[in-house]
Formats: C-alpha cells, sequence, structure tokens
C-alpha cells in the first residue's frame, strides 16, 4: 500500500491539474485509502472527486455476469442452456454455445469489436441491434465451443439481450433494481441509445504534443460495456462481493470458479472477471479501456484486499501506476485482453 501512495504522490505532483485518477484499496470490507486528483472536465475546470462518474468500459462486464448469475439463482435460466433456446433465429454455427460459455469467452463467437477495427468500419453509435445482425451475417466460430478462452464482447451483448428476453425489463432497469438501488449505487447508471443524463460525469481525454482533447466514449452498446459509476459506488460493488449482500459465500465461490477447458486446462475467466493465481493464491481483475478512459478492479480474495483505479484519460505517467498496482497483485506473465479484444501480457498491456 505504501507503494502505491508514493507513485499515486509522485503522479500527482508531476501532472498536475490535467485529466486524472481516483483510486482505492479496500480492506476486510472498508474503504482504507481512497484519494482523487486532476479534472473530470477540462473545459470548465471540474475538479474529479468520489463520486464524479467515469465510463467504466470492460469494468461493465462483471454486472452483466452477476445479473446471469442472479437469474441463475431464480431459477429463470439455466447456465448450462443452449443460447438458442431463447434466440432461435441465430444461425447454425451457434448450435453448440450455450450461456455459460458466453460468460467465460469460451464460446468461440467472433468479437464485432475486432471486426469493425480490422474492416475499419466506424464503430461510433454501434448499438446492441448491430452487433446482433453482426452475429446473424456470421458463419463460423473462432474455434471449437469450450476450446479455449478467447474475448468476446459480442458474446457480452448477447448476454445482456439474454436479460432483457427474460426479465421483461431494460437492461438499464434491471441492473437499477437489482444491484443499484439494494447496494446505495447512487450514481451508477447505464448509458442506453437513449442517450441518458449522466450527472457530475468525467470526460475522456487524449493528449497530443502539448494539448488535451476531448476522446469521449461514443460506442452505445451494453452489457460488454456501457455502465458509468464513481468510486464510492463501485467500493460498494466490490464490498458486495465481500459482505454477501447479494450472493451467497458459495455463488461467489462459483463466480470466481477456474473451471476446465474442453482439453482440461484451467480457464481464465469467471463470471465478469479474470481468475488468475500468485503464490497459490487466486487473484481476481478485470481491466477496461475505451474512449480516453483506462480503469481496473483488482480482487485478493484470501486477503479480502481490493484496489480501484478510475483514470480519464490515457498516458504514459499513469501507466506507471496501472502497472506497478496490476503487477503487485498478479502474475505478470499472464495473459488477458483489453477492450479491443487484442491479447497482451500484464507487462506491455495497456
Amino acid at each position: 500500500m505504501s507503494k502505491i501512495k508514493e507513485l499515486l504522490d509522485d503522479y500527482i505532483k508531476r501532472e498536475g491539474l490535467a485529466p486524472g485518477i481516483s483510486l482505492a484499496l479496500i480492506k476486510d470490507g472498508e474503504c482504507i485509502y481512497k484519494k482523487s486528483h486532476g479534472l473530470g472536465n477540462l473545459e470548465n475546470k471540474i475538479e474529479i472527486t468520489c463520486k464524479t462518474a467515469f465510463y467504466l468500459a470492460s469494468l461493465s462486464k462483471s454486472f452483466t455476469a452477476a445479473g446471469i448469475m442472479l437469474l441463475h439463482e431464480k431459477g429463470k435460466l439455466d447456465l448450462s442452456d443452449k443460447i438458442r433456446k431463447y434466440f432461435t433465429e441465430l444461425p447454425d454455427y451457434c448450435e453448440d454455445i450455450k450461456i455459460i460459455n458466453l460468460v467465460k469467452h469460451t464460446s468461440g463467437l467472433k468479437d464485432y469489436f475486432n471486426s469493425y477495427f480490422e474492416n475499419k468500419q466506424n464503430i461510433n453509435q454501434i448499438t446492441n441491434r448491430d452487433v446482433y445482425n453482426f452475429i446473424l451475417k456470421e458463419t463460423s466460430l473462432n474455434f471449437p465451443v469450450g476450446d479455449k478462452v478467447e474475448y468476446s464482447n459480442s458474446g457480452y451483448v448477447l448476454l445482456a439481450l439474454l436479460i432483457e428476453k427474460i426479465s421483461g425489463k431494460s437492461f438499464s432497469d434491471f441492473l437499477k433494481e437489482n444491484f443499484f438501488l439494494p447496494l446505495g449505487m447512487k450514481n451508477t447508471y447505464v448509458f442506453t441509445e437513449n442517450k441518458p443524463l449522466i450527472p457530475n460525469r468525467a470526460y475522456g481525454y487524449e493528449q497530443i504534443e502539448d494539448k488535451y482533447y476531448c476522446y469521449d466514449y461514443y460506442v452505445l452498446t451494453t452489457g460488454d460495456g456501457g455502465i458509468y459509476s464513481c468510486m464510492d459506488d463501485l467500493i460498494l460493488w466490490v464490498q458486495a462481493f465481500d459482505n454477501e449482500n447479494i450472493f451467497t459465500k458459495e455463488t461467489i465461490e462459483t463466480m470466481f470458479l477456474r473451471e476446465k477447458l474442453n482439453n482440461g486446462a484451467p480457464c481464465i475467466y469467471g463470471f465478469g472477471w479474470f481468475t488468475l493465481e500468485k503464490d497459490n493464491k487466486k487473484v481476481v481483475f478485470h481491466a477496461g479501456q475505451l474512449g480516453g478512459f483506462t480503469n481496473i478492479m483488482i480482487k485478493l480474495p484470501e486477503e479480502n484486499f481490493s484496489i480501484i483505479i478510475l483514470t480519464n484519460y490515457f498516458r504514459d505517467s499513469f501507466q506507471k501506476v496501472f502497472k506497478t498496482v496490476h503487477e503487485c497483485a498478479t502474475e505478470t506473465n499472464a495473459e488477458y485482453c483489453n477492450d479491443n479484444g487484442y491479447r497482451g501480457s500484464t507487462n506491455n498491456a495497456l
């Protein structure tokens, strides 16, 4: 913790009031350190606080997966159900995909994000319906179901659509009723096609030479992303996996379980969290990066210790903080994916 504080203090000293950072450390269910610095809105000089809402990018996946588990607990779906049971118009190549495969990125479903970038298509304003149509037009999987873990934003969009189909509610209303309100998360919102006003939000930026430019969130999908939240609310979310406010201890352990792939190798992805091991102890984490935002949540279950970092720009000075925190908690050779779906290691990605 002292190393993290030292890094953050050094970062603040060097950066001044530029786009900034919010960081919190949680131990035994209590927040033991919380610090915010910088500007969430450069144009209006609005400073970042613990109530500033950041775009979470792929940190949103933990909410989507939790929603699926909640429906499973209530008997509304079975994780082993094939997805075509609910979306009968899906092509034959989706025949063997089960809900659990979508949750754990073992479906082989092609990632729309990769496809759009590879084909130089404009991804601005893309919606869940667009992603669904993308799945309908594809003709094959990237690999046989269950053979390996390969990050697929398409799968999590499909999970959001599944939550809506089964619950009869919008994805936003479902999360609000089952997670946001019960936990007291008052500044957490799903950004939908209706483009709701997000109060006290941070804007994403990039720096070109000596100037900052607004490089904000521009995709309208949900499930794989789409959520804005603040540090105070995310502390409540992380604590929910410690104090069993939403799920039982047994269910939480299942959500962080390292199941087996077809070849017997461990699956490194749980329910919206990567699940790795360091020194024979479990490390649970997820990163999220898009539109000028770079974030991470890390949990060490056996130590009852969690770290949350939110930023509204991508820059080398922040990466030093990010990588050091990441490497303090995770094995340095562990593979993971960023929001563009590209694989990397904790040494060089993001």
